[in-house]
């Protein structure tokens, strides 16, 4: 039951630190066959082979996590002759191989990755594979530099966002009306066209549809293999790289000029709401002087202001509407609520972290603090201008984003809005982030 064969490629981009197969029992028969450790990677990308099948003829399908984000969920496609002969009297045993060049740019430097095989919902665990990816080369004259305002829904962001905005060193589009985001668009579409699926449509364009040339087929590592050396390089190599550097210089080209207004000087910093995730990592990696702002709020109080929200509005957001209950929907946003904890904990030695509460009771200080963060002009005379300034603009919309009377009434407000078992539910499920970022 050979794994195909490995081919290097240059200096890897990946390197795989270690694999360890998960202990199963009867319930399903697996093997993650590559990658193996030490073993050189093509390109950003990590390969994943191997089979599985359940014993009773369930269908099977592979899922490729991290923590609880599913990167990716395949059927398996590939012949596997010799785990047709060994068993026989499976169905699907001959098809039951599984091939995949997961793209890596995505992930942190050091990453761990569940390979699972899900049998309807239910998964059971194959192999962990864990590794670590190259630094990203940084892409000089990028400016203005990209500031993320890192957060989830209903933390105050948009006051953060109006306030940053008016200081004439950082450039926002209109926060107020508009949740403008060029670092982001420009980098997530570089990425797509980045990655094994769409790269591999230069040279393969035979597929359909309107959007053929993103390759959301998976590819198999096999079909990088049957490449010659250069030609993989072109591909998954250092084009990759080059291709965020003018996604970088194509956003900051455009939030400069969606800013506009008349400045004394260029802006220093472009800012932007970000969702917890890759995009603010790989902006601070590929842009050494990029800054990052962590937004955060009792989380608790975050979910009743959602919910207060999604009753005034009359319909459900922020991924209440994909589910049942506020029970499973705290069960949904504890996995955002993790993922902005684990996100400060990676990055904290160069980020700030302001918390809503003290926004909303004093935004002078809170914006003063910010500002030294940033290295930009903190003077009594400029804060008080901007805040007075954005208080003016947020004068219209304040009764279409508040779901209290007084801002001071929404810290603490769960304890009140929740039904005692959501607010144990919540308790329990945002535990760990709560004590993470000192609300406990």
């Amino acid at each position: 039951m050979s794994a195909p064969a490995v081919v290097a490629v240059g200096e890897p981009a990946i390197q795989i630190a270690g694999v360890e197969p998960a202990e199963r029992g009867e319930g399903i028969h697996a093997n993650l066959e590559r990658p193996t450790a030490g073993e050189p990677v093509p390109g950003f990308c990590v390969p994943l082979v191997g089979w599985a099948l359940a014993p009773d003829g369930t269908h099977v399908d592979i899922k490729i996590s991290r923590g609880r984000d599913t990167l990716r969920r395949l059927a398996r496609r590939i012949a596997r002759p010799d785990i047709a002969a060994a068993y026989p009297d499976l169905p699907g045993a001959e098809r039951s191989g599984f091939s995949l060049a997961l793209d890596a740019v995505k992930l942190p430097r050091e990453f761990e990755l569940r390979v699972g095989a899900m049998a309807g919902e239910d998964e059971t665990p194959i192999a962990w594979v864990r590794g670590t990816r190259r630094a990203l080369e940084p892409v000089a004259g990028v400016t203005p530099a990209p500031l993320t305002v890192t957060t989830l829904g209903r933390t105050g962001s948009t006051l953060m966002m109006t306030l940053l905005s008016l200081h004439p060193a950082i450039a926002a589009f209109q926060p107020v009306a508009h949740d403008s985001r060029p670092f982001a668009y420009w980098l997530d579409a570089a990425i797509a066209m980045a990655s094994p699926g769409s790269r591999v449509r230069l040279i393969d364009g035979g597929a359909q549809g309107s959007a053929w040339w993103l390759g959301e087929e998976p590819v198999p590592v096999e079909a990088l293999h049957r490449l010659d050396e250069p030609t993989r390089e072109l591909l998954l190599g250092a084009r990759v790289e080059q291709m965020l550097h003018a996604a970088m210089r194509h956003a900051s080209d455009v939030a400069c000029a969606l800013a506009g207004g008349e400045r004394d000087a260029a802006p220093r910093y472009a800012a932007e709401k970000c969702w917890p995730g890759h995009v603010p990592r790989l902006l601070g990696e590929l842009c050494p002087e990029a800054r990052e702002i962590f937004l955060v709020r009792d989380f608790r109080d975050v979910l009743a202001s959602m919910l207060a929200f999604n009753a005034k509005r009359g319909y459900a957001a922020f991924g209440r509407e994909h589910v049942e209950t506020d029970e499973q929907f705290v069960q949904r946003l504890a996995g955002d609520v993790e993922s902005l904890a684990a996100s400060w904990h990676e990055r904290r030695d160069r980020a700030l972290l302001v918390r809503y509460e003290q926004l909303v009771a004093d935004p002078p200080a809170t914006l003063a603090r910010v500002l030294d963060h940033l290295e930009l002009d903190a003077t009594p005379a400029t804060v008080g201008a901007i805040v007075d300034r954005a208080q003016e603009q947020l004068e219209s919309t304040r009764l279409q984003h508040r779901t209290v009377q007084q801002a001071s009434a929404s810290s603490g407000r769960w304890e009140s809005d929740l039904p005692p078992a959501l607010r144990d539910a919540a308790a329990e499920a945002f535990l760990g982030p709560l004590e993470e970022l000192g609300y406990l």
